[in-house]
């Protein structure tokens, strides 16, 4: 639960926050939990693999706009009342943020690679049995000139550095969110001035995504962006303008007929199979940005009326990164022991099971994020490595 909501953000937009964050990693590992145990009896192409990679999707989607706010929020909490930007303030708890889970997760990986491979387990050499329609992954492993990538964030936005290690699918996301940590970073420290030092890092930003022409990552900004934008119009007050529904109307009226400019005749294919064309992933981009619109909604009835939310879900938030980030590596090591044994069954008995296994990977998370998200803890830490005081405000 948010404790210190900070400039702007009263306590039950904090909490609807939470609780889109908290739900969004509890629906993402459950997919994932889905397509490992239960796809290989189905294969890919076939509703249930459209349907749950279609939910996985805006999941994240979701998972993005909550970032894009939130980090609006915090760089609002940076600055200091003269306009100018604590800079240092904010990037220290930037890394606080996103480098702990990060360095959890590669661990993590290592160590079910090390006791899969390591034991000659299932999955050491196949995961395959005979009969599967898809797997998740072939075999567990670790593809070691990818690491230092991986660690340092680089993959998705720095031209030919390859993806990160592959037993570990979420990860790709961080980058992403890490380099739009940096680029808020970047153009908030303009604040403080116009000079050469502060330009130069963001024309060098700029060049290398569009020597990257990295497509994917343009079009998740702009979905971040709309988060951001959100957390702008709050800040404002603008949610609770009497324009505010006129323009609610025009802005979804104008993205509904972009939807149907986009998708023409392909509009239904590009909705359920979102990263397969370039169309389908503008679809994708702008049926979040009407998901946002929703959300404005939600945001100015829920700050109105004071509206509680479940205290789970927001209790969730509290180790939503960490489970985002290890339950991959996790269902696969689960996986590894119990595909043997869940062979001969049908898929029924394998969607039990991975429910089941959903428990303890949750459970886990939560005791592991009680180090890597424990903003009090990192930042005494982060206070002793680099000096100052850390804000301990964080997304």
């Amino acid at each position: 639960m948010a404790k210190n909501v900070g400039i702007g953000l009263d306590t039950t937009t904090s909490h609807l926050m939470d609780c889109l964050r908290g739900l969004s990693a509890l629906i993402v590992a459950y997919v994932h939990g889905f397509q490992v145990f239960v796809l290989p009896y189905f294969g890919t192409g076939t509703p249930s693999h459209i349907l749950t990679s279609l939910i996985s999707t805006y999941a994240v989607d979701a998972f993005f706009v909550v970032s894009g706010f939130m980090i609006c929020i915090s760089t609002l909490r940076h600055r200091n009342p003269n306009g100018t930007f604590r800079s240092a303030e904010f990037a220290r708890a930037r890394v606080v943020r996103i480098y702990p889970p990060l360095l959890l997760a590669v661990a993590v990986t290592l160590l079910v690679y090390v006791i899969v491979s390591g034991l000659g387990l299932h999955g050491a050499e196949s995961f395959r049995l005979g009969g599967e329609l898809f797997l998740a992954r072939e075999r567990v492993q670790v593809e070691w000139s990818a690491l230092p990538s991986t660690l340092l964030l680089l993959y998705g936005a720095v031209p030919f550095v390859p993806p990160p290690i592959s037993m570990d699918g979420p990860l790709w996301t961080l980058s992403y969110e890490w380099w739009f940590y940096v680029s808020t970073f970047l153009v908030a420290r303009l604040w403080n001035g116009l000079s050469v030092s502060r330009l130069a890092p963001i024309a060098l930003l700029v060049g290398m995504l569009i020597y990257g022409r990295n497509g994917l990552f343009l079009w998740f900004l702009l979905i971040w962006l709309s988060g951001f934008c959100l957390a702008i119009a709050y800040v404002a007050r603008w949610l609770h303008s009497r324009y505010f529904f006129p323009v609610v109307a025009a802005l979804a009226s104008i993205l509904l007929l972009t939807l149907l400019l986009i998708g023409g005749g392909h509009l239904w294919s590009d909705i359920l199979l979102p990263y397969e064309t370039s169309s389908a992933q503008k679809i994708m981009v702008v049926n979040s940005m009407l998901a946002t619109i929703a959300l404005s909604v939600v945001v100015r009835s829920a700050s109105v009326s004071h509206r509680q939310f479940a205290r789970p879900l927001v209790r969730l938030s509290n180790f939503s990164y960490t489970l985002y980030v290890i339950h991959y590596p996790l269902f696969l090591l689960a996986f590894s022991l119990l595909h043997p044994f869940l062979h001969d069954f049908n898929w029924m008995v394998s969607l039990a099971t991975m429910t089941l296994v959903l428990i303890p990977t949750v459970y886990v998370s939560s005791r592991l994020a009680t180090i890597v998200e424990n903003r009090r803890l990192l930042g005494q830490v982060a206070s002793r490595l680099f000096g100052n005081r850390v804000l301990h405000g964080s997304h």
